[in-house]
């Protein structure tokens, strides 16, 4: 075999086992769905996918009838999309700095961010109770936004910095001579062109506080409590109604598939996590 058809031979290898490994942690990730979505429409639904009768919109209406539900989603609502807002804006306005200023400090503030980025939040979270505690602040939806809006700054700024860094500086000293201030030029030209990344930043923060537990789970309390702790509500002493759980649970991930496909639609290119912009 010649040389260059060996090369040839040997990458081609190389870059079908990666496509395998891919393609096996999508089944991994496909099964579960495949049964969340067969045990909705069971007329009695279990852990195995046979034997759970026929099909039957009874249970979605179900979820819909008991009220927990509309009133567990309007709070999932409020809460990823109070951070959302909250982290995206203050993430902008904290990676403007970091982009456009020079010093000493910045890169170990840069590292700093990185790891918070990988701090578990069990590490925060009882001295955060005993301050929402001290400080009445238990069961308040709007100082759980804050505090998830907290958490979810170090990775958003980030971000945000990469997709800012990008953005040529001349567009901003031609913007400055003909009078906006650094305030004008953010809002006017840098925010405009990073669109994309905020995008990322928004898509991002509202899917991990759509999905969060374990946060809602310590500082929310009763009607307050979000859809991610509600549904844990089914799994009761006596016996768990699989196919209520998995109506539930496939109404629950609707918002945040149909958010990431109408912004990806309505950007016009991937969330791929780089700083480029639209020509």
């Amino acid at each position: 075999m010649k040389p260059h058809r060996r090369a040839r031979h040997s990458l081609s290898r190389s870059g079908r086992l990666p496509s395998l490994v891919m393609s096996l942690i999508g089944v991994v990730f496909l099964v579960p769905f495949i049964w969340l979505v067969v045990v909705a429409f069971q007329a009695h639904g279990s852990l195995q996918l046979s034997g759970g009768g026929g099909f039957t919109l009874s249970h979605f209406g179900a979820v819909l009838r008991g009220g927990s539900f509309v009133t567990a989603f309007g709070n999932s609502l409020y809460l990823a999309v109070g951070t959302t807002v909250c982290t995206s804006v203050i993430a902008v306005l904290a990676a403007y700095p970091l982009s456009r200023f020079r010093s000493r400090l910045q890169e170990y503030f840069v590292y700093v961010l990185v790891f918070l980025t990988g701090l578990p939040i069990i590490a925060i979270m009882i001295p955060t109770y005993d301050y929402f505690v001290t400080m009445n602040f238990i069961n308040s939806k709007f100082w759980t936004v804050l505090f998830m809006s907290a958490t979810a700054l170090p990775f958003a700024t980030w971000i945000a910095r990469s997709f800012i860094d990008a953005v040529p500086r001349e567009l901003e000293e031609a913007a400055w001579t003909d009078g906006l201030n650094r305030l004008g030029s953010l809002r006017r030209i840098v925010v405009p062109m990073i669109v994309p990344g905020l995008c990322v930043v928004a898509v991002y923060t509202f899917v991990n506080a759509w999905s969060d537990f374990f946060i809602p789970y310590i500082l929310l309390q009763g009607a307050n409590s979000p859809a991610s702790v509600t549904m844990y509500g089914f799994f009761g002493q006596y016996g768990v109604n699989y196919s209520d759980v998995a109506a539930f649970a496939l109404m629950y991930s609707l918002p945040p598939v149909v958010l990431y496909l109408v912004v990806t639609r309505w950007v016009g290119q991937g969330f791929a996590l780089r700083g480029a912009l639209k020509g």
